[in-house]
């Protein structure tokens, strides 16, 4: 691996990706994968109305009581713990906080944080064997990326000519594709990178997007349109209340200080705890699983996981095959471990 963490695949091209690639974490996302969650609240809002702010602040205090089960779980936190989540852009905490409620170790990148380790530019293997020991062979599970959007999103459209020509808009490319290389020499389970609408897909090279939300689908009271790019499962849970304050991150928080770009930019709690509820690996081990293996057919995990076989017991029996890239001897051992198991339970 070069010190550089270069992309083996051109980052203006990760979305066309072989079938025979060693890892498929940049495949785009097919049709069905793809969520509006405007059109889940319409339907919602038209069979029920809208939830009223308690309804929505009820639900997703139900979200973070499910996070504290988790890590009240001796066993589940146990295996939380052994998964890492790396945060970058990250200075309020807010998005991976659900994450570290849960027992997962967390570490959070921001370059006004730290500007030595926050910095996203310093990323490279030596960074991360030197400063986190990669961080002792664990897991990778998430990646989550909000990247600076003040250089790509539509709102600020009147200064795109301007930034283009001064290099600000090189520099914000930049990040975005130093998130790629460390995507690629991590090969998280999930990774998402989450932007305005604006001009961040056509800049970077990143594969179409993959959900779609305002903050008023997920307990806030205003619109913001997102879009999120990345592999994960976009079939978040909602709580839809009417935005009744529109647009205010403009309107309130429409300055060009750093202050008021930071308040712009803070994740909202309910897609956080959303984002979690759809992605976490207790709540989703076919999703952990067959993204970890992302060669082989979903299929023979999810009768692996059906059976009662974990993520661990997997884990030990193909890791080896799977990272010399032998995938036949790695299907092999599945079917293998499906039959013990299957005849088994027909002991039993």
């Amino acid at each position: 691996m070069s010190q550089q963490m270069n992309l083996s695949l051109d980052t203006e091209q990760v979305q066309h990706v072989s079938e025979f690639a060693v890892s498929h974490v940049f495949d785009a996302p097919n049709k069905g994968d793809v969520t509006r969650l405007n059109s889940k609240v319409k339907e919602y809002v038209g069979k029920h109305g809208w939830m009223s702010l308690d309804a929505a602040k009820t639900k997703i205090e139900a979200w973070k009581a499910h996070v504290d089960a988790q890590y009240a779980d001796l066993t589940k936190r146990s295996d939380n713990n052994q998964k890492i989540v790396l945060s970058l852009f990250d200075l309020s905490g807010t998005w991976s906080q659900p994450w570290a409620d849960a027992g997962y170790q967390v570490y959070r990148f921001d370059i006004q944080d730290n500007p030595e380790i926050g910095d996203v530019n310093q990323f490279s293997v030596e960074f991360f064997n030197e400063i986190f020991s990669s961080f002792d062979g664990l897991d990778i599970y998430a990646i989550l990326a909000a990247c600076p959007c003040t250089d790509f999103a539509v709102s600020g459209a009147r200064h795109f000519a301007q930034k283009d020509a001064d290099g600000r808009t090189e520099l914000s490319i930049e990040l975005v594709k130093q998130t790629l290389r460390t995507i690629e020499y991590f090969k998280p389970t999930i990774w998402a990178i989450e932007n305005p609408v604006g001009r961040i897909e056509k800049l970077t090279g990143l594969q179409p997007w993959r959900l779609s939300f305002d903050p008023y689908h997920l307990g806030d009271t205003y619109t913001k349109k997102t879009l999120l790019w990345g592999r994960f499962n976009s079939d978040l849970p909602i709580a839809p209340v009417e935005p009744i304050e529109g647009s205010k991150m403009h309107l309130k928080y429409g300055g060009k200080s750093l202050k008021t770009k930071n308040a712009r930019s803070v994740t909202p709690q309910g897609f956080a705890y959303s984002f979690f509820m759809a992605n976490n690996a207790i709540d989703h081990s076919v999703m952990s699983v067959a993204n970890k293996y992302d060669r082989i057919e979903k299929s023979i995990f999810e009768k692996l996981i059906s059976a009662g076989i974990n993520e661990y017991e997997i884990s030990q029996n193909i890791d080896d095959d799977y990272y010399d890239l032998n995938d036949e001897a790695v299907e092999k051992i599945l079917n293998e471990m499906l039959a013990v198991q299957n005849r088994n339970t027909i002991k039993q």
